[in-house]
């Protein structure tokens, strides 16, 4: 019997006797896995269509009302746009069907769907980003919430921290270690004369009561609540206390306990009194979970659950008792922008300061651009040029500086500013903002305290040691050797004297905790946070644009900033772009950036007016085919895409030959018009590929030496014949044949030698047209030569390019013979309000005078060059690497499992992208097997940063086994 109340073992139902009642209850079937749970049974259900679901066991405890109140509080929390799991029904149409024999007898069974998304239980990685969905979901639990009135809403629980000194005091003696014994009646004396204090003045309402990593899905549209299992009245605040335990638990950071905070008082008022009890609180529900934990151990032994949580949970009590009651609560109270006490009011550090200025200097910031971030003294500069305007100029706290960012490298950087910094005009006089001891640590540096908050000021000079009253000088500010005066401002969380200036992704959490937040102090605000930017822009993306938009890796950064070779994310972190081909001359390019500002400037119209930058940007896309192959090319059509140019290049093919049918390789991707679409047969772009072509689309193999069914010497014979074959015995003529040069979407695949040449030639002779699809490889990335065509030593009749063609700005072109372009009036006349601007024209036609005027095709050959002696040399010592394709900078590292079978590496490649990440590289999978990695960077690429890669890429291919 139940020595307590609050004792409740899990009902005793397994696996099988689960599996029966979803049979009997609901006729269904399914494997059963268990999840974790204290006092209940539940079990996720996997049927065989693949769908998912959660069979739920409640305690007998439970009752109808409560389950009742549970339902309205799921239906409350969706109506305020959370994801909630769906009751479903059982044969008789119940949500819950009670248990009337058997082990479990009065338990009652509910089924409801399963939530996709994994909950932060199941991150590898737990930081602010996490914290601050706990701290979300909390306030907008409790916010939805707050209405709700039902008669189950007001049963006992173990959980209510309203009854949790009772529980401790109930429960204690379960815990067998007498000095955790210990520690728990230190805490229960140390919280319990606060608790009962400032009970009254705590606002009561209906809670979730267990929003933690457990129960909240990490969704891209917000967070997901599940198990309303502990739904009912509680202490408002305790739904944020029980979420900052969660954080405590997986990441012992107070720091991160305060972005929990920062994003509850986003959705919820949080007053005085309960700022004053949050903490305490959060000791509390630590207290209670250890107690529970070991009380749950010993009535029943199987519990894995609780065995496993032992450790994490005794981590939150000793985490939460490190910090003092007063000292957490001065920070929480920081973190809101009020005073470190109820009764004080900030006195200024700067008296009689009238203009002063906050200077940005995060990685969006203008001082930054045109890769100013890469020059020495930029910031000084910048802040010294704002003193002209202003007598005091600040920086921010928690700013994630570019400045201070490394290049790429397997540790990211330490560039978040953990101080203020404050610099003067002239010589200034620094105030204490509140009453305290001044401590004199060195000639330039003091600290001041009142017990409590402790504030160091670095540069500051002529201070005396002892008390002082609010608004007491402290003394001048320090005149450093370039004779501007400054000081920086930190908080100190401890007695440490540790130097601690700037933390990284990998520490901030625990290094924030050791230097808070000082902004208050000054009266400015700190930082925008970047993981919050983060959150919202992955919210925004999933909102507006749906499941449909594919993006890069599973937990993607937010881009910033690009320049040159390199992509800035919202840490301010650079990566280096091994995969933009779009941005053929580097990112932000400044000669780009001023002719596209200048032709908006002047005129902006359609291609249906005469001006001279149409004509200009067609002869040059004329002239530079030219040259591949004099005397063939006539005319250029400027197209807004690489798929429009493709669609375009088929309707010239077909209105010229007067024919429909199109011969076009597999594993191809061309666009996404319905045209381009119809001839993209990449099953990984669309699954459906090989189903859904139209009857004029005629498929051959893809001209794959390495994978394909023709391999080594006169490889290219065998893919020939099947075109041959089709071309002689095709249903209908055919009009076109169209490839990319070199086959982009296997990994930079070059066709084997004589394939291209000798299909132009097949299909010209058959009356057809030859399209070259050069969108991706076109411009000159090869090195040896411009187009991937004249790579192969073949002549196509139409050129398509776009990408490289406006270096990100949207462009492309079909370039072509005046016969084919002219076959075309037939139909009507041909133009384009964007692509045929005087805006377009400038891009492209710069563009191309880049290409040359920068050597882009002689860098591209001596770094594609140094990158394939690195990944030769690698596929030496890695037996992953099975082949490198490709050319000059579009190349593609081919991973295998077996270099026999050529088995594709499609899990192991996924993973070494992710991995890549960290070390700041950005590296993306290609082919129908995902299984090649691209290389096809910004033109603007180095030998260094290829040899960056290629020592990063080494150590992950060391770590794949």
């Amino acid at each position: 019997m139940p020595t307590s109340p609050w004792e409740r073992a899990r009902p005793a139902i397994d696996a099988d006797a689960a599996r029966a009642l979803l049979r009997d209850i609901y006729g269904l079937d399914g494997r059963l896995d268990e999840l974790g749970s204290q006092q209940d049974r539940n079990y996720l259900v996997a049927q065989s269509d693949g769908t998912k679901c959660v069979l739920k066991v409640d305690h007998p405890a439970t009752t109808p009302e409560q389950l009742a109140a549970q339902e309205l509080a799921i239906g409350q929390v969706a109506a305020a746009g959370l994801e909630v799991p769906q009751l479903l029904l059982s044969r008789e149409g119940r949500t819950a069907t009670q248990l009337t024999d058997g082990p479990a007898q009065g338990a009652h069974v509910r089924l409801m769907t399963y939530l996709a998304g994994g909950t932060l239980a199941e991150h590898d990685a737990f930081g602010e980003l996490e914290a601050r969905v706990l701290g979300e979901a909390a306030g907008r639990v409790a916010a939805a919430l707050v209405e709700l009135e039902h008669p189950g809403c007001a049963h006992e629980i173990q959980w209510d921290l309203r009854r949790g000194l009772e529980v401790v005091a109930e429960l204690i003696g379960d815990v067998r270690d007498e000095a955790h014994r210990a520690t728990i009646n230190e805490a229960m004396t140390l919280v319990s004369p606060v608790l009962e204090d400032v009970a009254g003045q705590l606002p009561v309402q209906p809670i979730h009561g267990d929003l933690t990593d457990d129960n909240v899905v990490g969704t891209d549209t917000g967070p997901g609540i599940i198990d309303f299992g502990d739904v009912g009245d509680g202490w408002r605040i305790a739904e944020l206390a029980v979420a900052i335990a969660s954080v405590l638990q997986r990441t012992g950071s107070f720091a991160h306990a305060v972005a929990a905070l920062n994003e509850y008082a986003r959705h919820r008022d949080v007053t005085d009194a309960e700022l004053h009890a949050l903490w305490p609180l959060v000791i509390l529900r630590g207290a209670v979970l250890v107690v529970s934990g070991e009380n749950q151990l010993r009535i029943d032994e199987g519990n894995e659950y609780a065995s496993a949580r032992m450790e994490s949970e005794w981590r939150v009590l000793e985490t939460a008792l490190a910090t003092p009651l007063e000292v957490a609560e001065a920070q929480f109270r920081l973190a809101l922008g009020r005073p470190h006490r109820a009764e004080l009011e900030y006195a200024p550090v700067f008296v009689g300061v009238e203009r002063m200025r906050v200077v940005a200097l995060n990685a969006e910031a203008p001082v930054f651009d045109r890769g100013a971030w890469l020059v020495s003294g930029t910031v000084d500069r910048e802040l010294e040029a704002s003193l002209e305007t202003a007598e005091l100029v600040a920086t921010r706290y928690a700013e994630w500086r570019l400045d201070v960012a490394s290049a790429p490298a397997p540790e990211a950087p330490e560039n978040c500013a953990l101080f203020v910094e404050v610099i003067a005009a002239t010589s200034a006089t620094v105030f204490a903002p509140f009453a305290g001891v001044v401590d004199v640590l060195d000639a330039e540096t003091i600290d001041l305290s009142d017990g409590v908050i402790r504030a160091r000021f670095r540069g500051v000079h002529g201070a005396v040691a002892g008390s002082v009253a609010a608004g007491a000088a402290l003394g001048a500010l320090a005149t450093e050797i370039d004779g501007t005066p400054r000081v920086r401002v930190q908080l100190i969380n401890g007695r440490d004297d540790a130097t601690i200036d700037w933390a990284s992704t990998d520490n901030a959490g625990e290094r924030a905790a050791l230097r808070p937040d000082p902004s208050a102090l000054l009266g400015i605000a700190a930082a925008p946070s970047p993981v919050r930017q983060l959150r919202q822009e992955r919210r925004r993306r999933a909102l507006a644009l749906g499941r449909a938009s594919e993006r890069f890796w599973d937990e993607p950064p937010v881009i910033v900033r690009g320049w040159g070779s390199y992509l800035i994310d919202h840490t301010a972190r650079p990566l280096l772009d091994l995969v933009n081909n779009v941005a053929e001359l580097g990112h932000s390019h400044p000669r780009i950036t001023e002719v596209a500002a200048r032709a908006l400037e002047t005129l902006n119209t359609n291609s249906r007016f005469l001006y001279g930058a149409y004509a200009d940007f067609a002869e040059r896309l004329v002239e530079r085919a030219n040259r591949a192959w004099p005397g063939e090319f006539d005319v250029a059509v400027p197209v807004n895409s690489g798929s429009e140019a493709v669609d375009l290049a088929l309707r010239m093919a077909r209105v010229f030959t007067k024919r429909r049918g199109v011969i076009v390789p597999r594993e191809a991707y061309h666009g996404w018009t319905l045209a381009s679409d119809a001839i993209s047969t990449s099953t990984f772009d669309n699954p459906a590929a090989e189903d859904s072509r139209p009857d004029w689309v005629h498929l051959v193999e893809a001209p794959n030496a390495y994978r394909g069914s023709h391999r080594g010497e006169g490889a290219a014979d065998g893919y020939l014949t099947e075109i041959e074959r089709l071309l002689g015995n095709a249903p209908e003529p055919i009009a076109a044949f169209i490839t990319e040069s070199v086959l982009g979407n296997a990994g930079g695949v070059i066709p084997p030698e004589g394939y291209l040449r000798r299909a132009f030639a097949a299909i010209r002779e058959h009356g057809g047209v030859a399209i070259a699809d050069e969108v991706q490889v076109g411009y000159g990335r090869l090195g040896s030569h411009f187009w991937g065509a004249e790579l192969a030593g073949a002549r196509p009749d139409i050129i398509t390019v776009a990408k490289a063609a406006g270096n990100g700005f949207p462009l492309g072109a079909v370039i072509t013979r005046r016969e084919l372009l002219d076959a075309l009036a037939d139909e009507g006349m041909f133009f384009s309000s964007a692509a045929g601007s005087p805006l377009s024209s400038a891009v492209g036609a710069t563009v191309l005078d880049l290409v040359d005027k920068e050597r882009v095709m002689e860098r591209a050959a001596r770094v594609g060059t140094r990158f394939t002696e690195l990944m030769r040399d690698l596929q030496t010592r890695h037996a992953w690497i099975g082949e490198v394709h490709g050319s000059g900078l579009y190349q593609g590292v081919e991973l295998v499992r077996d270099r026999e079978t050529r088995e594709p590496a499609t899990e192991e490649t996924a993973r070494l992208c992710e991995r890549m990440l960290r070390h700041g590289m950005i590296v993306q999978p290609a082919s129908e097997r995902q299984n090649v990695l691209k290389f096809k960077p910004p033109t603007t690429i180095t030998e260094f940063d290829v040899e960056a890669f290629a020592q990063a890429l080494d150590v992950e291919l060391a770590r794949l086994g």
